[in-house]
């Protein structure tokens, strides 16, 4: 039972560490992961509009969120001998990383950059 919470202490802390390393590298290229003002907000907003979709799924889904889910999960098994070695992990880590992060990225692109629907609903005419 201590070996389980070693390995998944061990994963999660793996993560974050990416999470950080991932965030000071974009920090380094301009975009800011944590925007204080509102400012900041609309200017992080419109680069990443710039972006577009498909970047912003691989650097911030891929590369960022997924990449860190799949090197924790990939570390608690090697640390809790439940992968079948490096090249298991390995492929685990790729695997993850591109549909778990694809999935995140696209998920947050549409929440993020949804456009209003109008009120009250812009109908045809019958005529």
């Amino acid at each position: 039972m201590r070996e389980y919470f070693v390995s998944v202490f061990c994963g999660i802390a793996i993560a974050l560490v990416w999470l950080a390393v991932w965030m000071v590298t974009l920090r380094a290229f301009g975009i800011l992961v944590f925007s204080r003002t509102p400012e900041e907000r609309a200017f992080r907003r419109e680069r990443l509009l710039r972006l577009g979709k498909l970047r912003y799924i691989l650097i911030f889904g891929v590369f960022g969120y997924g990449f860190a889910f799949a090197a924790g999960i990939a570390v608690a098994g090697l640390i809790g001998h439940d992968s079948t070695g490096w090249a298991g992990a390995a492929a685990k880590v790729v695997l993850l990383s591109l549909l778990g992060g694809w999935f995140q990225g696209a998920r947050t692109w549409n929440e993020t950059f949804r456009s209003p629907a109008p009120f009250p609903p812009d109908y045809a005419s019958l005529k």
